[in-house]
């Protein structure tokens, strides 16, 4: 009876936040346009946010459960007009089938060159960048790469506040266009990269009707001790699982989705981590980042079939000091998973991820391994 209560409370309380928002968001976008944070966009382009903004916010209200979504939902509706973020340098944008890659980050210095050299290599022509304030060489090192616009933001980092970030970066660039959306740890894979570009997975996209990219997370491990040191990320961090992974059933706003879990947090932790990412998309009018792993609307999740891997770098030794810290907060969307890893890490003598399924991803042909990733060429 106590959860029938709470449930009808919930929905009773979303109901009213959105009826609240109706009114509220036009006015906060209206306010943002006037003082100066929305006028890049036009007229058009602003309307088609507020809009979208507000259906995804319906959608939401609708569904009466986690609490901490609807308010993660709305952080992400007003942030993207009430956040200050400088445009430091934006050039011209490339070709339309090009993606333009598009992250935030804060300190991750040696990540960040790895990201930028990989998807170089694949043929990127245009990065995208919102440095939170980093005090490491980041920003500096960002600076000097021309084929990287820059905005900045010093406001706190916040799980959801990020996915408005990353909605102000697109903005600026505009629809109808190929993004890929990442993390400074992460790295789109696919069979075939070496010899294909990722203009090449475009139009093979394109031409099945694909407007978004489903990819299954893989994590990269060495084969010692968890946050051991390596001057070289991708060579001291090339292990990753082949056999570990399955789907479940899950939701995404009110729709019925596959998730992925698994890898070696699933197998030792026994930490549920979702695995399914959408990482290259076509941003259609309407679209929204709405969470690290996929966009909204969410009827097009696991449209396409799990076409490529994100090779995920989550466990280098700068990792240690940031993960015991949110670990200890009193809050934050994924304080239990950190205080998972920590307690794993101090309780286990030996924390290497190394198991009799662990292989070396040493090309795309390694993916071959995996058989919930189809071959695109």
């Amino acid at each position: 009876m106590k959860n029938k209560i709470k449930a009808a409370a919930l929905r009773v309380l979303f109901a009213a936040s959105y009826l609240y928002s109706t009114i509220a968001v036009p006015i906060t976008y209206n306010r943002a346009y006037r003082n100066g944070e929305l006028s890049y966009l036009s007229k058009e382009d602003l309307g088609i946010w507020k809009r979208s903004m507000l259906a995804m916010l319906k959608e939401q209200a609708s569904t009466g459960y986690r609490r901490v979504f609807m308010l993660g939902v709305m952080q992400i509706v007003y942030s993207f007009a009430s956040s200050k973020i400088e445009v430091v340098r934006k050039a011209s944008p490339c070709a339309e089938e090009n993606p333009i890659v598009v992250l935030c980050v804060k300190n991750d210095i040696k990540r960040i060159q790895m990201l930028v050299d990989h998807y170089r290599n694949l043929g990127v022509e245009k990065f995208a960048f919102m440095d939170n304030g980093s005090d490491d060489g980041t920003f500096e090192w960002l600076m000097e790469q021309p084929d990287i616009d820059l905005f900045r933001c010093y406001e706190p980092y916040q799980t959801f506040v990020k996915e408005a970030w990353i909605n102000r970066i697109v903005s600026h660039y505009g629809f109808d266009r190929w993004y890929i959306v990442t993390d400074s740890d992460e790295l789109l894979v696919f069979q075939g990269m070496e010899e294909h570009s990722l203009s090449d997975l475009v139009k093979v996209l394109i031409s099945k009707g694909y407007k978004r990219v489903k990819g299954l997370t893989l994590d990269a491990y060495s084969e010692g001790r968890l946050f051991g040191r390596s001057e070289d990320i991708r060579k001291g961090y090339k292990w990753i699982d082949t056999d570990s992974y399955k789907e479940i059933d899950s939701v995404a706003g009110i729709h019925k989705i596959k998730q992925f879990v698994g890898g070696p947090r699933y197998r030792l932790m026994k930490s549920v981590v979702p695995l399914l990412k959408h990482p290259l998309v076509y941003w259609e009018k309407g679209t929204i980042s709405d969470n690290a792993h996929f966009q909204y609307p969410h009827d097009l999740i696991c449209v396409s079939p799990c076409l490529v891997g994100i090779l995920h770098y989550k466990f280098i030794d700068k990792d240690f000091d940031v993960y015991e810290k949110r670990a200890q907060k009193d809050s934050g969307f994924y304080k239990g998973v950190y205080k998972k890893y920590m307690e794993y890490v101090k309780n286990q003598e030996n924390t290497s991820f190394i198991y009799e399924g662990s292989v070396e991803f040493n090309s795309s042909d390694t993916l071959k391994k995996i058989s919930f990733i189809t071959p695109v060429f």
